[in-house]
């Protein structure tokens, strides 16, 4: 995998913003038995995009940090875009940090815009705060995502009504107006997590809307990633529909 770390001018954040991106790239072995002195250009090749966002107080090397992640991405053919929403919840939290705006069009046109490697496809993903930024952002542009990945999503952000004082829908709204259940959406949560409760209420919830997203209920994990890093293949290859 190719790493890259990017900085680049945030109109939704009016400041300079930094994302880290994975790009499936030759290995060792490959490098040496390539005889074209142009593969990349030659081939072609083209990956989904996936957007990974880390949780509250976490940076953008979250995921890489504390994950096999980039491993996976290699093993299914994935580019991956990792971010930090600085404790923000990835909402329009102000006029000069408009995260949804910048997860939802300004990342991926960036992104699109420049690099020749991404088929278009676009998935997301996060776990705690970026589980819930993950889900509230597929909810409310699912037809601009094939799939989503909330790991421990934090179902009432702040514990307070933060949703309502920004002006946007909550997870519940969002459930109610989807217009189908075509949802891809991987949930899970361990039953002894903090937020479990919450996560049971908001579970039944998604069962009376019968919209086809329910949570897995892992015995015996917290909130940490001790369960994300566990959780996470599973996941993708959920989404990714890959069968075995």
């Amino acid at each position: 995998m190719a790493r890259l770390v990017l900085e680049f001018q945030s109109k939704y954040l009016l400041r300079k913003s930094e994302i880290v991106l994975f790009i499936p790239s030759m290995n060792l072995g490959e490098t040496i038995k390539e005889q074209s002195l142009t593969p990349y250009q030659d081939k072609q090749k083209k990956y989904p995009l996936m957007i990974l966002l880390g949780g509250f107080g976490e940076s953008k090397y979250a995921w890489e940090t504390h994950s096999n992640i980039e491993d996976l991405a290699e093993k299914y053919g994935l580019c991956l875009a990792m971010l930090g929403g600085e404790n923000k919840w990835y909402l329009n939290y102000s006029p000069i940090d408009a995260w949804e705006n910048y997860i939802n069009y300004e990342l991926p046109d960036f992104l699109f815009g420049n690099f020749s490697c991404f088929n278009k496809q676009k998935y997301i993903c996060g776990c705690s705060m970026g589980g819930y930024g993950a889900l509230h952002s597929y909810l409310l542009y699912k037809d601009s995502y094939e799939g989503c990945i909330a790991l421990s999503p934090a179902t009432r952000p702040d514990n307070k009504d933060l949703e309502q004082s920004l002006g946007t829908k909550s997870l519940r709204e969002l459930v109610a107006s989807l217009k189908d259940d075509n949802t891809n959406v991987y949930l899970s949560i361990g039953t002894k997590d903090f937020i479990y409760k919450d996560s049971v209420l908001f579970n039944d919830y998604l069962l009376e809307c019968n919209k086809g997203i329910s949570y897995k209920f892992k015995e015996g994990f917290g909130h940490s990633w001790e369960l994300w890093q566990q959780e996470i293949e599973e996941a993708l290859k959920e989404i990714l529909k890959i069968k075995e």
